[in-house]
């Protein structure tokens, strides 16, 4: 498949019916105030294997929930294949096919150091 830049929204729905179907994992752990967001699995776009590690972001409420309980914590996560295979017209020094997309994570209430797609 050739190299392409894209952050067209396909991507992002074929990765989160990766996610939902099991074919792309994903975890996230909170230690310290400090965010670190794993997702890997086939490339939405190529399908060569990723794995997209950060380290640093912050976790966030959102609006919702209901009185009394706590707020869902939410992170957004861009992901840019890194797949390292080699694919047609991809500039010098860049791995991937060149897709962008994004994974939103909601941390479990009960458990802050756990999240679900």
């Amino acid at each position: 498949m050739p190299y392409q830049a894209t952050t067209a929204f396909r991507w992002t729905e074929r990765a989160f019916h990766l996610i939902e179907s099991g074919g792309m994992q994903t975890g996230v752990v909170v230690g310290e105030g400090v965010l670190t967001a794993t997702v890997g699995g086939p490339c939405p776009r190529c399908g060569h294997q990723l794995v997209d590690r950060q380290v640093g972001q912050a976790v966030t409420a959102v609006r919702g929930g209901h009185s009394g309980e706590p707020l869902p914590r939410t992170v957004v996560i861009d992901v840019s294949c890194g797949c390292g295979e080699p694919h047609t017209g991809a500039p010098e020094q860049v791995t991937g096919c060149g897709v962008a997309f994004r994974v939103q994570l909601v941390l479990d209430a009960g458990n802050p150091d756990e999240a679900a797609p």
